[in-house]
């Protein structure tokens, strides 16, 4: 790689490998006979110069702070040790957009922790072609996050990076980089129609960064070509989102806080815990999941510690569906496994070769799902909420917004967990500290004093505008639409608007037993792709019947399938002046329990059928309370209905 660049570049190589501590490195060496550069073999204190290679030595780890390379102990033992994610994680911060990730040929998983660091701060990153490798795990291992800007033959990397800093620091991007930040608001509405997100209240400086970065991957040298290749391009509209939303995430960050969450939230959480009840947990930006997996761990580790019941909720959340994927499949590098308190990792980690996996009864106590928090009704009655280095990337409009939402989402006595850089801004009185180091507090109790905007509703803790000024006897449109509401929560069958494609506008009432959750006024999200079985099939079509004759169209007897049973219901689509499409939902027998179900039936004639379908429903409704609670986010907020 060094033998074929044309030199001088400008750039300093730092070459991290794993080697055995007990034999002498004989690399710089080697590379000192196929490079016309300096190599030298660290021993600590260097500064980095252009055009100088260093190498690790053995048996000790390597940083590198404020230009200077700095050699560390290892803390893990071998097998557990990562010594290119550590010097990655602090090159990082080091270095921020001056840094470059370049991950060759190697088995395992190091390096990707710190690849996604590395971007988040601005960097490049790198990766040696995976099928010129001789090992390819880690090249795989990285390309798989999504987040590789340059997939390249060895002999080509260094070029590469030297043309992408040449255009990065060359007059002509200086020239128009200021003029990026004139079409930032093009590019969120680009975004929003593609992916369906809104990044208008995204740090703006943030937003100009990362759009400059691309730019300088593309080899693009204005912010008008750019949003023009956004718009022609879907995969660089993708490749942006991903980029906007890289979050680096390990298990237990900043562990001492999580030592914090443990002593004073979620060991008081399971002491107090009313037994009829079960705790709830709420994790909106959970990413790849692994913080969601670090808290059910505190939760088990203290429910086996003190003898109780593991009666515990997490809801954890993202609008990164990749991510997500990540999160639900519970699969991580072993590389991973030094971030885990040892006597977790025995108990709640399955190791296999190069991977390991989250034991199931951690698995089982969490519900990964997609949700905005931005656009998507919040989840209520939470015990803690744990949203963890996202409001960083918020602008202070955003952020003023979203912190009385987690004060309407928790419950008096309930726990807020933020990352290190983040606070509850002006709203102090609403989370008063519990521990301000480690960014942990609590919610006291009141009801909410202040005007909310909640997604997809109207403002919360505020009168309607003016004085009510109607004559005695006279109802008043506050009250026609509290009428109005209460019959669509507790009388009308359940029913959804969607637009042509599925997309849910709106959605009232019970809906649990048609659709796998969370279905909200999500502005996006596919009633067809969370259709339960049996109405999945007919729901598509019943749609574009109904758009194509612009006539109510009616499906009869549909088995909706679930895992408890069978409900046959018939489904009514009617279309509306605006586009969009009514679906209501209606039960047209009794619903069938399926037969591996532990239901015993008691013999019913006469007035009991009636009561026997009912009680057969009240069982099945109680198997899955706690989802339901989940799953009827718009009933629990009883937010107005749209008109």
């Amino acid at each position: 790689m060094l033998a074929r660049a044309r030199f001088p570049t400008g750039m300093a190589f730092v070459i991290v490998q794993h080697l055995d501590p007990n034999h002498e490195s004989m690399l710089a060496q080697l590379l000192d006979r196929h490079t016309e550069l300096e190599v030298l073999q660290c021993e600590g204190g260097e500064r980095i110069t252009g055009d100088k290679v260093y190498i690790i030595p053995p048996g000790r780890g390597l940083a590198i702070q404020n230009g200077v390379l700095e050699l560390t102990q290892f803390v893990q033992p071998r097998g557990l040790r990562r010594p290119i994610d550590d010097f990655f994680l602090s090159l990082a911060v080091d270095q921020q957009a001056n840094a470059a990730c370049v991950i060759l040929s190697g088995t395992g998983a190091d390096g990707t922790t710190g690849l996604r660091a590395v971007k988040e701060h601005g960097g490049v990153c790198v990766v040696q072609q995976p099928e010129s490798a001789r090992y390819d795990g880690m090249p795989l291992s990285a390309v798989g996050t999504g987040l590789v800007d340059f997939v390249q033959p060895p002999g080509e990397i260094v070029d590469c990076l030297a043309a992408f800093f040449r255009r990065r620091t060359s007059d002509v991007a200086g020239e128009h980089a200021d003029l990026v930040a004139d079409h930032v608001d093009d590019l969120c509405r680009v975004i929003r129609n593609a992916v369906g997100h809104d990044f208008a209240g995204y740090k703006r400086t943030t937003m100009v960064r990362r759009v400059e970065r691309r730019m300088h991957v593309l080899g693009l040298d204005s912010g008008r070509a750019y949003l023009a290749r956004v718009r022609a391009d879907k995969d660089e509209c993708e490749a942006l989102f991903r980029d906007l939303l890289i979050n680096v995430t390990r298990f237990f960050r900043d562990a001492e806080m999580f030592e914090v969450l443990r002593e004073r939230a979620i060991e008081p959480l399971l002491r107090t815990r009313n037994p009829d009840e079960d705790i709830r947990v709420w994790i909106p930006g959970c990413s790849s999941g692994e913080e969601a997996y670090s808290i059910a761990m505190l939760f088990a580790d203290a429910a086996r510690r003190f003898e109780l019941p593991l009666a515990v909720q997490i809801f954890a959340t993202d609008i990164d569906e990749r991510m997500l994927q990540i999160a639900r499949d519970a699969t991580y590098p072993a590389a991973a496994l030094a971030d885990i308190p040892a006597h977790m990792r025995e108990r709640y980690v399955v190791p296999h070769a190069e991977r390991f996996t989250i034991a199931p009864e951690i698995r089982d106590l969490i519900r990964f799902s997609s949700h905005s928090l931005v656009k998507d009704p919040p989840f209520s009655r939470v015990d803690l909420l744990s949203c963890r280095n996202l409001l960083i990337y918020f602008d202070d409009r955003l952020q003023q917004s979203v912190v009385p939402l987690f004060h309407y989402a928790v419950r008096p006595g309930g726990y807020l967990f933020l990352g290190p850089s983040e606070s509850v801004s002006r709203f102090e009185q609403l989370f008063p500290a519990i521990d301000q180091h480690a960014r942990l507090f609590e919610r006291p109790p009141g009801a909410p004093k202040y005007p909310i905007d909640l997604p997809g509703g109207a403002r919360r803790g505020e009168s309607p505008r003016g004085e009510r000024t109607e004559r005695r006897g006279e109802a008043s449109i506050a009250d026609e639409t509290v009428a109005v509401r209460r019959v669509v929560e507790r009388y009308a069958p359940p029913s959804m608007v969607l637009n042509e494609d599925g997309g849910i506008i709106a959605a009232y009432g019970r809906l649990s037993r048609y659709f796998d959750f969370p279905v909200s006024r999500a502005g996006g999200t596919s009633a067809i792709t969370l259709a339960r079985p049996g109405l999945r099939d007919v729901l598509g079509p019943l749609l574009r019947q109904t758009r194509d004759a612009r006539k109510r169209v009616v499906v009869r007897d549909i088995d909706v399938q679930s895992e408890y049973g069978v409900q046959r219901i018939e489904a009514v689509c009617d279309p509306l002046p605006d586009g969009s499409m009514l679906v209501i939902l209606r039960d047209v027998g009794a619903f069938r329990p399926s037969d591996d179900l532990d239901l015993m039936e008691m013999d019913a004639g006469g007035d009991h059928v009636e009561a026997l379908e009912e009680e057969l429903l009240r069982t099945r409704y109680k198997l899955r309370s706690t989802v339901e609670e989940l799953e009827t986010t718009n009933e629990e907020l009883k937010s107005p209905t749209k008109k």
